[in-house]
């Protein structure tokens, strides 16, 4: 992605669902090798706001230029129920001008057994549909990567998974959008900025390294670690010591409050 500084800008956004405006004003830079949290409380536009910046609805005011080609990945997937996996994932190549892929094998390196593709999807979990659009998401090579609660239907493995993917897209040079309301994010995703919503507006702010606080202790120690968020949720994970750093410096940039770091 040489000689694209910017992957998409916006100025000045209106976005309305319904007959309510949820967000008003929104201007937005993405560079490449961003990656950044949609936050914000139920009801707060997140999800119109994706919408919008894959060209899926359009805003009542402002502009919006997409200067590379985006892949948008719903919280729920839907495809047409006696569809086949692997003829929708072909089906999107196509469309996207792309030569033939192996399915199976790339299928498989997700965790996903080969013989879902071809299943129709009225006979695959949440999960499992979720884990197919990402997988086409990912192998689409789209620079700019809008995931909706990506995180939500997977199982663990599905989320170390999903963190790789987005870590290596990143190392690329591609820019990831994700809202993450359950919060598995934090500790895998190395985030760079985040943008909250609230009363219907934006504010971004650069997820702030020095302010981590640091944990030491032995290599081979665990840590459990809790955290409240002001939407009301809340975080608890115990996890290998030498990672702890890296979880913490997360949920402090998706504005949690870390309530306990204990050994």
């Amino acid at each position: 992605m040489t000689g694209v500084p910017v992957l998409l800008d916006a100025g000045a956004l209106t976005i309305r669902r319904g007959r309510r405006t949820v967000l008003s004003g929104v201007a937005l830079t993405v560079d490449p090798g961003r990656a950044i949290h949609v936050a914000g409380a139920n009801g707060s536009g997140k999800t119109s706001l994706l919408r919008v910046l894959a060209g899926l609805a359009a805003p009542r005011a402002g502009t919006l230029r997409r200067h590379a080609a985006c892949a948008f990945v719903p919280e729920k997937v839907r495809l047409a129920p006696a569809l086949r996996c692997g003829e929708w994932l072909r089906a999107m190549r196509a469309l996207r001008g792309l030569t033939a892929t192996d399915w199976a094998a790339a299928a498989s390196v997700s965790g996903l057994d080969p013989a879902v593709l071809d299943r129709p999807a009225a006979t695959l979990s949440r999960g499992m549909l979720q884990r197919v659009a990402l997988l086409e998401a990912f192998q689409s090579g789209c620079p700019l990567l809008l995931l909706d609660e990506p995180f939500s239907g997977l199982d663990d493995d599905g989320r170390e998974w999903l963190a790789a993917q987005v870590a290596e897209r990143l190392d690329a040079g591609a820019a990831v959008l994700l809202t993450d309301h359950s919060g598995s994010a934090a500790g895998r995703v190395a985030l760079t900025d985040v943008l909250r919503l609230r009363d219907g507006a934006a504010h971004r702010a650069a997820v702030q390294r020095a302010a981590t606080p640091r944990t030491i202790a032995a290599p081979d120690a665990t840590v459990t670690v809790r955290a409240t968020h002001p939407d009301g949720r809340t975080f608890g994970r115990t996890l290998a010591a030498a990672e702890s750093d890296d979880l913490l410096r997360a949920l402090l940039g998706a504005g949690w409050h870390v309530d306990e770091v204990r050994r």
